[in-house]
């Protein structure tokens, strides 16, 4: 068996592809307030995650577990954004639960994303078909783990009162505060920690996974804020969520493969010969140094260009 060779890889996922910018901006105004705009943000994403939740709740849609996990990102970031007035408990209480939440959905995903690598590499190598029955069947496991902690979780009780809990908090500390030097300011910052750990990426000899991941971190949390500000921000922003997008798309495919590699590599497969699991992890290790390369590339171009 030689696995040395390409596999053709699936197609680049498009889970940074610039959508719901109309739900999420619209009805946003330079002279709104800050409270006012944080429910007008809000709402569409409480909206998608709850939608998402009942539809998973009687099926397994793989777009479905990666459309959840990217609301509760978009929280997260949100929640983020509002920091300073919502104060720490409020903010810390609420991102904490959409990490658990945006992991619980990851734990099917990930291995959504494994098992389409596998089922390409297995058009050129069909020896490996006992890794990717396998790998199937630890998705269906995935789906009742991720399914049983969605559905404890009470994500519609558990979203509406964290929204009404944030709503009253800002409308008492900020319900008179125009937005725009507010999202500048948070932009702003989120900027300064993307150039941050691009830089810190481009300076190291080697490169690292750990700082390639906080780059595309730093650059997903600024993507979203600049979505979200988008309509009361001086500049529309246009071409820095096009540029972020076009590097986020390189390092999502390097994480990709990195995370699928990282989970079969602790996963036991006790039915499928070590031989397969070897060779295909043996394989993943160069495609995903292939795919750093590409990644660091981009990150050290980002980072140039600051």
């Amino acid at each position: 068996m030689n696995l040395d060779g390409d596999w053709p890889l699936p197609r680049p996922n498009t889970r940074f592809k610039v959508v719901d910018r109309q739900l999420t901006g619209a009805s946003l105004f330079k002279t709104s307030s800050i409270a006012a705009t944080f429910s007008s943000l809000a709402t569409p994403l409480v909206d998608e995650a709850v939608s998402r939740v009942k539809a998973l709740s009687t099926q397994s849609d793989a777009e479905g577990y990666h459309q959840l996990r990217v609301a509760f990102r978009k929280l997260r970031a949100l929640y983020w954004a509002y920091a300073p007035y919502l104060g720490d408990e409020v903010a810390t209480q609420a991102t904490e639960e959409f990490r658990r939440l945006a992991a619980a959905a990851g734990g099917t995903r990930d291995w959504d994303i494994a098992g389409d690598l596998l089922r390409a590499a297995q058009e050129s190598d069909a020896s490996i078909a006992p890794l990717v029955a396998a790998v199937e069947g630890k998705r269906a496991a995935a789906v009742v783990d991720s399914q049983t902690v969605i559905q404890s979780a009470d994500v519609e009780t558990f979203l509406t009162e964290v929204s009404l809990r944030a709503q009253a908090t800002l409308q008492s500390s900020c319900s008179d505060l125009p937005i725009r030097a507010f999202a500048r300011e948070r932009v702003r910052l989120a900027q300064r920690a993307l150039r941050k750990r691009s830089r810190r990426a481009a300076r190291s000899e080697a490169t690292h996974e750990e700082a390639l991941h906080d780059v595309r971190k730093a650059g997903k949390k600024l993507r979203y804020l600049l979505e979200f500000f988008q309509p009361v921000l001086k500049n529309g922003h246009e071409r820095a969520i096009k540029d972020l997008t076009t590097v986020q798309n390189k390092l999502g495919t390097f994480n990709d493969i990195a995370a699928s590699e990282t989970l079969i590599r602790n996963a036991s497969f006790n039915d499928v010969p070590a031989g397969v699991v070897h060779e295909s992890l043996k394989w993943l290790e160069q495609q995903k140094h292939r795919r750093m390369l590409a990644a660091s590339r981009q990150v050290r171009a980002m980072a140039g260009a600051d």
